[in-house]
């Protein structure tokens, strides 16, 4: 809506439009009391003309007050002149017109303009040299009949300033920082309408910081170029964001453009009066690290996507890992690692949110720097589904490494749907010269962030060498084989447990491990508590590769209330014994004598140290050693002995040995340190 009082611009407006030989001699000076818009408004309109000869005027409008659109803020005192307006057989002319403003809301104005009013009706205006926000700005007007053309031409704003005057480019609360915009907007309008928009603009120099330190940029240069225009009732729109310069921290991430520029592509229609834009196809470039394209359908009344595919790809892993993954993972497991191959993402959105995703993994590697694990070549595909049944998802690889143990070749085939993932056939992975086999997994809540993933499953151990593990594990090598089944194992709140315990058959006898858990198995201090019972034993196949000596017979042990903190002692009540029915036949060699008697700080009894050389291996009745661990103290006990001490080794026949301990405790560390020393097979035990 435009209002105004009296009819004096309109005569003057008709006044340049009169011939040249009619505006001799004239001199008038008229007001306009105020003019207002939907959201500006002028106040205090004066004009003067002066005609000295017939094709010469002077013109000046001198407004008092002007009210910008919004909260941009109010100009006074502003004037436009043109001392000297030419006329020709075209039309009117000013080469050399003067802009002025006593205060604006950035500084006064003190400018020039330039313009043509022609006997076609067409009219050019162009106002140049405005000072903005510490740069400087220009406009241009173009009007031929309905149709006119306006452009503003920027260079060099503060994007600080700039902020000082619109909240919508003001950076946020206690933020601080500045930059430079430079650029051109221009728009083509037919009677009020906008048929054609074009923007092509720079930002560089840009910095900016967060007041906590999370996020911040420094020397960045952003480039950007779109057009829009109208096609019917709706708008064909072509954008590019280009970032070439400059780095940016949005914590944890750290994204150097100089290794990793970014570069955004987007076409597609908007229709305003269904509020609906629909995208073409849209690209995400991060040079030298991954690719993203897809299309959408974007509700512009509440942001939200209906509809949305995205594909992702990337043929270097190692880039997305050191970019996008590896700031996130400091101070888990995987916070160094070399990774290689290609990776393909495929993701499809509707109004309910993920509807189907795609993992597509082509010669997949991925190595720890501190050689903890390893995952060798892996290829094969991982997809879901919300609603739809799910189709089999299968991965073949070469194997695995986890510290010194390596597996052979095996394949992965699961269904996943919703937030359940299946196993569709046992998974078998050779090891150790054994195999372990997962013989059934289901999971729950696989999408759950507040209470996590909950899964249940069974699996078995078959014909393990312990001779292997032992190796893998720097530990003392056993002779045999390692067999057994897990069943009803459940990973519920973060801690894993076997409901029904672990039974493994080994060195002639039988393990059953019950009460098992570990709570927080991948954290930083995973807690593992157990409890195990050993049964007949052959100690025989126990030592049998010991430099510790070789002991025969049979051996029971039971272990309560096991406690490892990140995997190290913290406390246990062990007692190893020679189990009551046994009737197998008990020898004990002179070596281990000797390591029994170290370990225990004891001494033997029943033969004087010259003739306990005479012989290789005695008889004995029973053997026993208790261990309670507290903290970083062991207490040790054995047999009862009236005498005092506590036999570790009860004696039997002749020649007659026995192995009393004194000590009744003795710091972790330096039990630990007597273990160390026992030699077994060139190999200490650690």
């Amino acid at each position: 809506m435009l209002r105004y009082a009296g009819s004096a611009l309109l005569t003057a407006l008709m006044l340049v439009g009169v011939p040249a030989t009619a505006c001799a001699g004239i001199s008038l000076s008229f007001g306009i009391d105020d003019i207002a818009g939907a959201d500006w408004n002028a106040h205090g309109m004066v004009m003067d003309v002066t005609s000295a000869s017939s094709d010469n005027i002077a013109l000046t409008l001198h407004v008092a007050s002007l009210q910008l659109p919004g909260s941009t803020g109010t100009v006074t005192d502003l004037q436009l002149s043109c001392a000297a307006a030419v006329h020709d057989d075209a039309g009117w002319h000013c080469r050399d017109g003067q802009v002025n403003a006593a205060a604006t809301p950035w500084q006064p104005q003190a400018s020039t303009w330039r313009g043509d009013w022609l006997h076609d009706g067409s009219l050019h205006v162009a106002i140049a040299g405005l000072t903005v926000a510490a740069g400087t700005l220009a406009v241009e007007l173009d009007a031929q009949g309905p149709d006119w053309r306006a452009a503003v031409s920027v260079n060099r704003l503060s994007v600080k300033r700039l902020g000082q005057f619109d909240a919508a480019l003001r950076m946020p609360h206690g933020w601080s920082g500045d930059g430079r915009v430079s650029g051109r907007v221009e728009m083509r309008v037919r009677e009020t309408e906008v048929q054609q928009a074009r923007v092509d603009a720079v930002v560089d120099r840009l910095t900016y910081a967060s007041a906590d330190g999370s996020q911040a940029g420094e020397g960045i240069v952003v480039k950007l170029d779109g057009t829009a225009r109208r096609r019917g009732g709706t708008w064909v729109v072509d954008s590019h964001v280009r970032w070439p310069q400059g780095e940016v921290y949005s914590e944890p991430l750290h994204v150097d453009a100089a290794h990793s520029a970014l570069n955004i592509d987007a076409g597609g229609t908007f229709d305003a009066a269904r509020g609906r834009f629909v995208f073409d196809s849209w690209s995400i470039v991060l040079d030298k690290t991954l690719q993203l394209t897809g299309t959408g359908i974007l509700d512009t009344a509440h942001w939200t996507f209906a509809d949305l595919t995205v594909a992702v790809h990337s043929d270097d892993a190692q880039r997305v890992y050191e970019v996008l993954a590896q700031p996130y993972l400091l101070g888990t497991a995987a916070d160094d690692m070399q990774v290689s191959g290609r990776v393909g993402f495929v993701l499809h959105y509707d109004a309910d949110g993920v509807e189907q995703a795609g993992l597509e993994l082509t010669d997949l590697a991925l190595r720890d720097n501190r050689r903890r694990f390893a995952l060798r070549r892996t290829a094969g595909h991982v997809a879901w589904t919300r609603d739809e049944p799910a189709p089999v998802s299968r991965l073949k690889t070469e194997g695995f490494d986890v510290y010194r143990i390596g597996s052979d070749a095996f394949d992965v085939e699961i269904r996943a749907k919703g937030d359940r993932v299946d196993l569709v056939e046992p998974i078998v992975i050779p090891v150790l010269g054994g195999s372990l086999a997962l013989n059934a997994f289901a999971m729950q809540n696989a999408l759950a962030t507040d209470t996590g993933p909950r899964w249940t499953a069974s699996a078995a151990v078959r014909d393990v060498s312990l001779d292997q593990l032992t190796h893998a594990l720097d530990w003392p090598p056993f002779a045999g084989s390692l067999s057994g089944e897990l069943r009803d194992m459940r990973y519920v709140d973060r801690v894993f447990s076997i409901g029904g315990g672990l039974e493994v058959a080994a060195f002639d006898g039988r393990i059953v491990v019950d009460g098992l858990t570990i709570a927080d198995p991948l954290g930083r201090l995973p807690a593992l508590e157990a409890n195990a019972t050993l049964r007949g034993l052959s100690l025989a196949a126990v030592t049998s590769t010991f430099a510790f000596g070789r002991i025969e017979g049979r051996l029971d042990a039971d272990l309560q209330d096991l406690r490892l903190l990140a995997w190290q002692p913290e406390q246990f009540d062990l007692h190893l014994y020679t189990p009551a029915d046994d009737d197998s036949r008990h020898r004990i060699s002179q070596r281990a004598v000797q390591n029994l008697t170290e370990l225990g700080s004891g001494v033997p009894a029943g033969l004087s140290s010259t003739f306990l050389g005479l012989f290789e291996e005695f008889n004995y009745k029973a053997i026993d050693l208790r261990i309670l661990l507290r903290g970083n103290v062991a207490e040790l006990d054995g047999l009862a002995r009236d005498e005092g001490g506590y036999y570790l080794v009860r004696g039997s026949g002749l020649p007659r040995i026995d192995v009393i301990g004194r000590n009744r405790s003795v710091a972790w560390k330096d039990l630990v340190e007597r273990l160390r020393q026992i030699r077994v097979e060139g190999v200490t035990i650690q």
